[in-house]
């Protein structure tokens, strides 16, 4: 496989460094030259990585090309490149649909959309692909947890749900704030809450349980778990999550 980065970010460094750390099989990987640092770093890491002299180059030397630029400069970015009918397309940029895609990379006729995190680059991280794909799942279930999906709408949820991440490192500052408040020093506070998270993470991937078959595991009755869960259902707070993420998916709709 000959694959090929339009964007070289964050993204683009998570998803290189898992395939190189986890054994993803390619025959070579081609990067665009935006964010030189970023671009050279990666090609240091492996002599079959190197940097193209332009975005136009990464297409001539990858049957596989990974779309990594952000939503506002796409059209301007894709627009000015010659695709070709080999090439097989995985877009990374969020809110452009794949119909919009499609008429972006003509001729190329095979194009799905995926949302990678950085933890890919560790082997921890969950990747949404719409339609179902081959490629995409071959090297994202090896950097952590594929899941394919058959149309946009499941997809866009999906996405909306990665709107969460600041919440829930904000969630954590609150309880590291508390025991602060309780005479603990920051640097204690953050160490335990973090490896708390890494304990319940790992617990949800030992099961297939549904997550509210968790949630009553680990209540006992008039408890301290059940005592803090009744509070925060009382006071709404679940509630609040999903109006969240309804506001989020009515502005992903409004781009499409």
């Amino acid at each position: 496989m000959r694959l090929g980065f339009i964007g070289t970010g964050t993204i683009t460094h998570a998803v290189v460094t898992g395939m190189l750390r986890f054994g993803v099989s390619f025959e070579r990987i081609s990067l665009s030259p935006r964010n030189a640092n970023t671009a050279a770093e990666l090609a240091m890491l492996d002599e079959r990585v190197r940097v193209c002299g332009s975005n136009q180059e990464v297409l001539e030397t990858s049957d596989v090309v990974c779309l990594a630029v952000v939503p506002q400069i796409a059209a301007d970015v894709l627009g000015e490149l010659e695709f070709d009918s080999r090439h097989h397309i995985i877009s990374f940029i969020a809110g452009v649909s794949l119909d919009e895609l499609s008429r972006l990379v003509l001729p190329a006729d095979r194009v799905a959309r995926a949302v990678p995190l950085p933890a890919v680059a560790e082997g921890k991280g969950s990747t949404a692909i719409c339609p179902a794909d081959e490629v995409a799942k071959a090297i994202f279930s090896a950097l952590g947890e594929a899941v394919e999906v058959d149309d946009e709408r499941k997809f866009d949820a999906l996405s909306a749900v990665t709107a969460t991440m600041a919440s829930f490192y904000a969630v954590l500052e609150s309880q590291a704030s508390w025991l602060v408040q309780h005479g603990l020093n920051y640097p204690a506070a953050r160490a335990f809450l973090s490896g708390y998270c890494i304990g319940l993470a790992h617990d949800t991937a030992q099961t297939k349980e549904p997550f509210s078959a968790m949630v009553k595991h680990c209540m006992t009755p008039g408890g301290l778990n059940e005592q803090v869960h009744t509070e925060l259902s009382r006071r709404g707070t679940y509630a609040h999550y999903n109006q969240a993420l309804d506001e989020v998916m009515r502005r992903i709709k409004a781009r499409a």
